[in-house]
């Protein structure tokens, strides 16, 4: 992202980029001031007031996630005291800070990021020309799909721990998936990408829930249950059914009326791969079925992206793996014979 220098930063002003986003750019600090704490349960203060200082913000909202950029020249202090539960997951570009949680302070970096783990007080302490990239989950979808991944109603707020290594394992997943977010709901030419947007989005909340560490792991990674097989086929009937939509692994368990582990286990026993591995499998003969009985309009890129498939290289490669043709030697054979 390329930022604006100082000069070009005369004046405040707030752009509205479409009916979900906004920019605000500004020298004005109780315009930028005011506009942060709208946000969120938070208090934002220059730890020198006495210095000039100009900033950036960028807000994008999705259905169940806020995706938020924010650039500080001068060092801040950053407070939050939710009466509601408040999750963000943050990561920095450039620059360091502290955050402090009662007793426990974590120094954030590219390689480590902070979680604002819900009901927690919380102070940051950031260093000067601060860039950090944000996503702001909603609570009740986080709920929601955590109560489809146990089977069970959660009455306790999920309360998070606040470290997230960036370098591997979940960390390291979830970071590559907001990277993705931000470029492709930033792109103004998304258009009917719309489908594989809202799918990373609820596969991101899934994935947070599994792979970072919260008060209800133990129940997330806890024992299998044995299921029945009209169970099984129950998911599989949804998951034909409902290809068409942005589904989670707690969708598909609760399809059947199962734990996630559970459902994880049985379609490993059963059918050699995971849940969400049949959903792409199904998604992927869709798109070839398109390019077998082609429209008028048909193209590759535009069946891809209809069913999700939003990197035309990566597709390409795959689609050849699983069908031994490139999906455009498919279509131009179907254009062919129907011509």
């Amino acid at each position: 992202m390329v930022f604006p220098g100082p000069d070009a930063l005369t004046g405040g002003f707030l752009k509205r980029l479409d009916s979900n986003s906004e920019q605000l750019v500004s020298r004005n600090w109780d315009e930028v001031l005011s506009r942060l704490e709208q946000c969120g349960p938070i208090h934002f203060e220059m730890r020198n007031r006495a210095l000039q200082g100009h900033a950036k913000l960028e807000l994008k909202n999705l259905k169940d996630i806020a995706l938020c950029y924010t650039w500080f020249s001068p060092a801040m202090e950053i407070r939050s005291t939710p009466d509601s539960p408040y999750y963000k997951l943050i990561f920095c570009n450039r620059g360091t800070s502290e955050y402090i949680f009662h007793k426990q302070t974590i120094v954030s970096s590219p390689s480590r990021g902070v979680f604002l783990p819900g009901m927690q007080p919380m102070r940051v302490r950031t260093a000067p020309n601060w860039e950090v990239f944000g996503a702001k989950f909603s609570p009740d979808a986080l709920k929601g799909e955590l109560s489809r991944l146990l089977d069970r109603e959660i009455i306790r707020p999920v309360e998070f721990s606040p470290s997230v290594n960036f370098e591997k394992g979940a960390g390291l997943i979830i970071r590559g998936i907001l990277g993705q977010l931000f470029v492709q709901a930033g792109n103004p030419n998304t258009g009917q990408a719309d489908f594989a947007i809202r799918q990373m989005e609820r596969s991101l909340i899934t994935l947070v829930l599994e792979g970072l560490g919260h008060n209800y792991t133990k129940l997330v990674n806890g024992i299998e249950r044995e299921i029945a097989p009209w169970q099984l086929r129950a998911v599989e009937e949804f998951i034909h059914q409902s290809a068409d939509q942005p589904l989670t692994l707690g969708d598909l368990a609760g399809a059947g009326g199962i734990s996630a582990r559970s459902l994880q286990n049985m379609f490993l026993r059963r059918r050699g791969i995971s849940p969400m591995e049949f959903l792409r499998r199904v998604r992927f003969e869709r798109v070839r079925e398109e390019l077998i009985h082609p429209n008028h309009d048909t193209t590759v890129t535009s069946a891809a992206v209809r069913w999700g498939f939003l990197h035309p290289s990566r597709f390409a490669a795959e689609y050849q793996s699983r069908f031994g043709e490139k999906p455009s030697e498919t279509l131009r054979r179907s254009s062919k014979s129907n011509g």
